[in-house]
């Protein structure tokens, strides 16, 4: 998801500040756009969507 200027992936949290050149894709889950790391990708294309967290659970946790 996307706070202010900061993209933080809706699997492991990873704030796009955290690391010079990451990279995020931006999907939909749920009917919700959400925001996934590359390091994040094979979990949900080899696993599923339920790992995904939704926009709110995503800004209670950080």
């Amino acid at each position: 998801m996307q706070i202010e200027n900061k993209t933080i992936c809706n699997i492991c949290l990873k704030p796009s500040d955290a690391e010079a050149n990451t990279v995020y894709i931006k999907a939909i889950c749920n009917d919700e756009e959400i925001h996934v790391c590359t390091g994040c990708i094979p979990h949900i294309i080899h696993g599923s969507g339920d790992i995904v967290k939704s926009n709110e659970t995503v800004k209670a946790q950080i």
